[in-house]
């Protein structure tokens, strides 16, 4: 016993049962989402109009069909969300991530405006405005991101422990975090009844602020809600390709999730250079 016990000691082996909270644990999660939208004012510019919607309304736009959901062909038409993420140590973990939401100008609003657009450039919407209320509507203009408004972030996240089972096969951890990153979009625009497309590019930035819990099974697999909030600032975004039209907004957005996932670990070497890591 004493030999094999020293043995052990000289090839610094560890015994200790494999954690979710440790250096070297990995996880990545996939989910979908729901967005809420502040109001915001929506500046749109082209070579001969430029004109104002003040605090423009907008929704968010889940699939209606739950097939769209599970089908392996169409996971990503749904806003969903992806993340990788890798632990520090026991408290924080750093991770990078695609939060795919989708931003539609709400038809039928009544909202200022202010600006000029002349009667070449759209043949339903033109005159001087000075804050006169319209209705907006698809036919005067549409604007929409739901190709979509993509939050490309990397996440600082702080874990707390709330409670686990004596062996370890079942645990609630509670999660704060904060992040930041690009806004990619791919626009919509109908302008003077005519429908354009445009592709993906990044057009902005968001700053944002995170919090969830997370159910935990065997060390393995997890659920997890999350709750977001933040910032998101677009000051470029094309809405015709190869033209000079563009719009400009800034906003704040809140979004839930609802994701699950899987833990996995990296196989580092321990002090002896050769002997497996077994914590």
């Amino acid at each position: 016993a004493f030999l094999a016990s020293g043995f052990a000691m000289g090839q610094n082996y560890s015994y200790k049962k494999k954690q979710i909270a440790q250096p070297g644990s990995m996880y990545f999660y996939w989910g979908y989402n729901r967005s809420i939208y502040s109001k915001s004012d929506i500046n749109f510019t082209g070579d001969y109009y430029n004109f104002t919607i003040h605090k423009a309304l907008a929704h968010d736009k889940p699939e209606g069909d739950f097939k769209t959901y599970i089908n392996p062909a169409k996971i990503t038409i749904p806003q969903f969300n992806f993340r990788v993420g890798y632990y520090l140590n026991k408290k924080w973990d750093l991770s990078l991530g695609w939060d795919h939401m989708k931003y539609v100008m709400t038809n039928g609003q009544e909202a200022k405006l202010t600006g000029q657009i002349p009667e070449s450039e759209n043949q339903y919407l033109n005159g001087e405005f000075n804050g006169e209320y319209y209705i907006i509507h698809d036919q005067i203009i549409h604007y929409e991101n739901t190709n979509g408004l993509n939050y490309i972030r990397a996440q600082l996240t702080y874990n707390e422990l709330l409670y686990q089972t004596n062996n370890h096969n079942f645990a609630v951890r509670a999660r704060f975090g904060f992040a930041a990153g690009a806004i990619m979009t791919q626009t919509d625009f109908n302008w003077n009844g005519k429908d354009f497309h445009t592709n993906q590019k990044i057009t902005g930035f968001g700053f944002s602020g995170h919090t969830g819990a997370r159910l935990e099974f065997f060390n393995r697999v997890f659920a997890q809600t999350n709750f977001s909030t933040g910032f998101i600032a677009i000051p470029h975004l094309q809405t015709i390709a190869g033209t000079n039209n563009y719009a400009r907004q800034k906003f704040v957005y809140g979004e839930w999730q609802i994701v699950a996932g899987a833990f996995w670990y990296l196989k580092f070497k321990n002090g002896c250079d050769s002997c497996p890591d077994w914590h």
